[in-house]
């Protein structure tokens, strides 16, 4: 694994970690589902770019689609949850 990659990789890792201090900080719960979906986009890139540093695109690449795809999905779902929860 290249220089590049392990600072991309280091940087990508403090985004998160800043992520998550800042959602534990915020009181209400749309604040604090924002960040979870704002953290799965992170993660998403984290696998990609695990999987270039490692020469292996092809299987990371599959496994960030389905992280991604289910990300999604659950954001819909929470978002039918809470905007049903209101009325």
């Amino acid at each position: 694994m290249s220089n590049f990659w392990q600072f991309v990789l280091a940087a990508l890792v403090l985004v998160l970690a800043v992520m998550v201090v800042l959602m534990f900080r915020k009181k209400e719960l749309i604040d604090k589902l924002n960040y979870v979906f704002a953290m799965n986009t992170v993660i998403v890139l984290l696998i990609l770019v695990v999987g270039f540093a490692g020469g292996r695109e092809d299987m990371f690449i599959d496994i960030a689609l389905s992280y991604s795809i289910l990300g999604f999905v659950t954001s819909v779902i929470l978002a039918k949850y809470i905007g049903g929860r209101k009325k």
